[in-house]
């Protein structure tokens, strides 16, 4: 009898051993696992630190390439003036984090407010307007609207429509 419980103890330590070292090994997929990340990563079991949020990607100096044609205004009996919206653009605007996803551009003094998405959209609020110097009519209220894309931390993609009055020539809109 004594026998037998010894020999069930031992199949029993035996087996728990057994039992425990047979377990599953589990597949690490290192990446981003933050969901409010645009390069978030819904397989990856490990963050490995490499979440990028478009929110901050957004803020500081961004370089300005502009890809605006010439508005001419024309006013009735006094002739056509070309406005060379390229020149009134800077080649760089400097971004700031105004919080809640919300940031700042400073367009030449004038400040517009944007919306960041965390897929990287960006959305000009509504009601933004800017003062522009056409050089022909003088100084102008543009109002702007637009939207774009934060790809990188490096590259990105913003539209801007502009609307504005001009006593005698109308309405001119641009994008």
């Amino acid at each position: 009898m004594k026998n037998i419980f010894k020999a069930s103890a031992v199949l029993f330590v035996s087996l728990s051993l057994i039992v425990s070292s047979c377990k599953k090994d589990e597949v690490l997929i290192e990446g981003c696992t933050d969901n409010s990340a645009m390069n978030y990563q819904s397989l990856a079991t490990s963050n490995n630190g490499s979440c990028e949020f478009a929110y901050d990607i957004a803020q500081g100096q961004w370089n300005v390439e502009t890809a605006c044609e010439e508005l001419t205004i024309s006013i009735p009996v006094v002739g056509d003036f070309p406005i060379p919206l390229n020149d009134m653009f800077p080649d760089t605007v400097s971004i700031t984090g105004e919080g809640e996803g919300v940031v700042a551009m400073d367009i030449n003094g004038n400040i517009i407010l944007a919306d960041v998405a965390i897929s990287g959209k960006v959305a000009i609020q509504d009601g933004q307007k800017i003062s522009l110097d056409t050089g022909v009519v003088g100084e102008v209220d543009v109002d702007i609207t637009g939207s774009g894309m934060i790809e990188s931390a490096s590259n990105g993609d913003l539209t801007l429509n502009l609307a504005f009055e001009i006593p005698l020539a109308g309405t001119q809109t641009s994008s």
